[in-house]
């Protein structure tokens, strides 16, 4: 998965001249990514990454490199910042490819375990705790799905049987209670898995994939994280989500609100990336053989709320 984009040589040399980087030496895909086809190219010794989009438009993708260039700017330490072209542009178009160019970086993907968590944590809390303008920052409601969208989806033809249920079921005001909360805002990653991310000698090195990133609610982005990194044999684990939270409050204390609808939180994290499925794969055509593989996310949601309602 990730080569959709058959680049040749000729034509992935004729991107790196936009860039005015040299002859590549060595070209070779990556099986990585799901929205993107992905590149290594080494140019005298140097490694860069070539993505080219598959599924995100051309402004979503800009409005994205500019949110990474401005974390930089903003001395945050996890992500990558995007080159220019020589044009000054931080999106290339090349015949009728688009894409973007970033230093490659190795690393490895982690596993999930109580050191992925607490470092996850952290960085994310990194992330809320970062203080810079975001006046021309995109809402993430125009690239994710929060629990409005969540709500306004239940509601459409087009919404399947099993995700209107499971909402009704878990959230029997319509979540209304929880989008009435006095929520912290700024920037957040809106898809922070693990396995969005890579790390060195067991400490996160960088945070990818921004492609869901913009103003939003940080407990929003905290139930996403939670939801896809604290897993063991597929199901919630409590302790995974006390380590993330050691990590993560290290840096950034939650809130009373925060703290108090966290769980409900982690169940629109499963929510919102299931719609985010849905939406791709099922409506979609990005890939037609995981049309269903937003169920899981249900099956995980209902196991977790049944969990934490039934203890308590």
């Amino acid at each position: 998965m990730g080569d959709y984009t058959k680049l040749s040589a000729t034509d992935a040399q004729n991107i790196i001249d936009l860039y005015g980087l040299g002859k590549i030496t060595s070209l070779s895909s990556l099986s990585l990514g799901i929205s993107n086809s992905n590149y290594k190219i080494e140019i005298d010794g140097s490694a860069y990454l070539l993505k080219v989009s598959n599924d995100k438009g051309f402004d979503h993708l800009k409005e994205e490199q500019e949110i990474l260039t401005h974390l930089s700017e903003s001395g945050f330490k996890f992500s990558l910042r995007p080159y220019s072209t020589k044009a000054g542009e931080n999106v290339y178009i090349y015949e009728e490819y688009f894409g973007v160019i970033f230093p490659f970086i190795e690393g490895i993907a982690p596993g999930p375990c109580d050191q992925t968590c607490f470092e996850i944590g952290r960085g994310l809390a990194t992330l809320h705790s970062l203080e810079c303008d975001t006046e021309d920052i995109r809402s993430h409601h125009s690239v994710g799905f929060g629990p409005q969208e969540i709500v306004e989806y239940t509601e459409s033809e087009k919404c399947p049987d099993d995700f209107k249920e499971i909402v009704e079921y878990i959230f029997p005001d319509k979540l209304v209670s929880f989008m009435e909360l006095p929520l912290e805002k700024g920037i957040i990653h809106g898809d922070l898995y693990y396995d969005n991310t890579l790390f060195d000698e067991n400490h996160l090195a960088v945070i990818l994939d921004f492609e869901q990133a913009g103003v939003g609610e940080y407990l929003f982005d905290l139930g996403i994280s939670i939801s896809g990194t604290c897993l063991e044999k597929g199901r919630i684990n409590s302790s995974l989500i006390d380590s993330y939270l050691n990590g993560y409050e290290d840096v950034r204390p939650l809130s009373i609100f925060e703290r108090e609808n966290l769980d409900k939180a982690i169940v629109i994290g499963f929510l919102s990336i299931a719609l985010w499925r849905i939406k791709r794969f099922k409506e979609g055509s990005l890939n037609p053989l995981m049309a269903n593989s937003y169920q899981e996310l249900l099956s995980k949601a209902k196991i977790f709320w049944d969990d934490r309602t039934n203890n308590e």
